[in-house]
């Protein structure tokens, strides 16, 4: 499906950090990849959430005798074939793309949510980080709805160009040109950019002055409203959400149906 992404959504991709593409698996593979994902423990994390890519891990899940779960993840990797996914991938990072993740979960309706605002690639808020990665390590996800999500109703929320915010600070903190403070959720990213010592060197690494201005008035409102939708979507089963994953986003409550998503996940290679 060479298609699948265009000139225009990948213009979208580095403006906006996402695209979301709809109507792309029939109604038959989407139930198949429900009936697979169904068979893990809830939420994700769990190692039963993973799927094997690489031949060692067919050969460890064989000899477990994980026969069913080693043929779903060949049924899996047909799907991301199919989808060329790994051709799309190389061309949204501008360079040779490979998969390094492939997992599905499912959480069940809920009023909590999935994840509070956060971005990846942000040491997940740890307070001692001793060895610091470059700004240019990171995942693009292909994020694919199996049930319906809408405005708080398990959406993925997303900050349009809050990636290009969250990579001046990775940036910064690689260069050792401010002092590293955890910014996973938004309200320490809004603390590392906002302190006196960090907010120019910060500033001046975004070329559109209009959108680091924007971000801060979202992430502000964010803050003080959590309740606010105005980053949620609508999106059926079969749709696919890909986004950078260093930008600000959200798993939103599944209030009103249990939420179950396939996730490929790809970096640069090396």
């Amino acid at each position: 499906m060479k298609n699948l992404i265009t000139k225009e959504d990948l213009d979208s991709l580095d403006y906006n950090g996402f695209v979301i593409k709809k109507n792309v698996i029939n109604s038959e593979t989407i139930k198949k990849i429900k009936s697979i994902v169904l068979e893990n423990s809830e939420g994700k994390g769990n190692p039963d959430t993973h799927y094997p890519l690489r031949l060692k891990s067919f050969f460890i899940k064989c000899l477990k005798l994980d026969f069913k779960r080693a043929l779903n993840s060949l049924y899996l990797l047909r799907l991301k074939d199919k989808l060329k996914l790994d051709y799309h991938a190389s061309n949204i990072f501008k360079k040779p793309a490979e998969l390094t993740m492939l997992d599905g979960y499912y959480n069940k309706k809920t009023s909590k949510e999935i994840l509070p605002w956060h971005s990846d690639q942000a040491y997940s808020g740890k307070k001692d980080v001793k060895n610091f990665q470059s700004p240019d390590y990171f995942f693009y996800k292909f994020f694919i709805y199996l049930t319906s999500v809408g405005p708080g109703n398990g959406c993925t929320s997303y900050i349009p160009g809050s990636h290009l915010i969250t990579y001046a600070v990775r940036d910064c903190i690689y260069k050792k040109e401010i002092n590293y403070k955890p910014f996973w959720s938004i309200s320490q990213l809004l603390e590392i950019i906002n302190c006196k010592e960090n907010f120019n060197l910060i500033y001046n690494k975004i070329s559109n002055k209009e959108l680091f201005n924007s971000f801060i008035k979202k992430a502000e409102n964010c803050i003080k409203n959590n309740n606010d939708k105005s980053f949620d979507f609508h999106a059926s089963p079969g749709d696919i959400l890909i986004f950078n994953e260093t930008g600000v986003h959200r798993g939103s409550s599944p209030v009103l149906d249990d939420r179950v998503v396939i996730r490929y996940l790809y970096k640069k290679k090396n």
